[in-house]
């Protein structure tokens, strides 16, 4: 992830393991379409299922999404009940949530799961479900009824890639979870950082134009921002 290609010799020495074992490992990730075997190396394969991955997202612009979460907070008041989706953007969160306790949070990321569960002033509703690898969070049927059984002030989200006003998601399942996410809040904050613009994904999620905040990277293209303003899209460049 760190340089795009790797020799296949360096990681068995990077990670003190046999060339067999490499070798073993290097073909599941080939298997599950993550990386591409090339001779005497291995390359990242820029694939939506590799973008997908949490441990990839969580490693990527960073400090951008830092910002986006700090401006996140200032949004948030105490007393708050908010449902939080499984994006590593918002999982930044976290890092200013003291800020605006006692607050109520309901999700099914398991990171943020980790992360909150011992704040003494953060009420932690971990939403159950069918556990996901990839995005490291629970999906599915039971998830998506157990978002719908709550109301709440605040949804906290981000997304996949957004291709002109609307965001879209590969996966059927999140789609549902943030759909369903956004039903049951009372306003809804969206986190963009520059990344979202340079994929494509299948499944529509929403408009822009459906949440009270949009708060966009100040990284992201002019014309892109200008774009956004015109459609009428409630956004704050951070």
């Amino acid at each position: 992830m760190e340089s795009g290609t790797a020799q296949i010799k360096d990681l068995a020495v990077q990670l003190d393991v046999s060339l067999m074992t490499i070798h073993r490992d290097l073909n599941d990730l080939h298997d599950q379409g993550l990386v591409r075997r090339i001779r005497g190396a291995v390359s990242v394969e820029k694939s939506m299922l590799f973008e997908s991955s949490y441990l990839y997202r969580a490693r990527q612009h960073v400090e951008e999404k830092r910002r986006l979460a700090r401006a996140a907070a200032a949004h948030i008041e105490p007393g708050n009940a908010i449902v939080w989706d499984d994006s590593s953007t918002t999982f930044h969160v976290c890092d200013f949530i003291e800020q605006v306790t006692p607050i109520t949070v309901i999700t099914n990321a398991l990171p943020v799961m980790e992360r909150l569960r011992d704040k003494q002033d953060v009420e932690l509703i971990g939403l159950g479900g069918k556990y996901h690898r990839v995005y490291n969070g629970f999906f599915g049927i039971a998830c998506e009824r157990a978002i719908r059984s709550y109301h709440v002030d605040v949804a906290l989200m981000s997304t996949t890639t957004i291709q002109g006003m609307s965001l879209y998601t590969q996966d059927e399942q999140v789609v549902r979870s943030k759909q369903a996410m956004m039903e049951i809040a009372r306003k809804k904050i969206l986190l963009v950082d520059e990344s979202k613009f340079h994929f494509s994904a299948l499944n529509y999620v929403a408009e822009l134009t459906a949440f009270d905040v949009v708060l966009v990277s100040q990284s992201v293209d002019r014309d892109i921002v200008q774009n956004m303003k015109e459609a009428g899209v409630r956004l704050e460049l951070v």
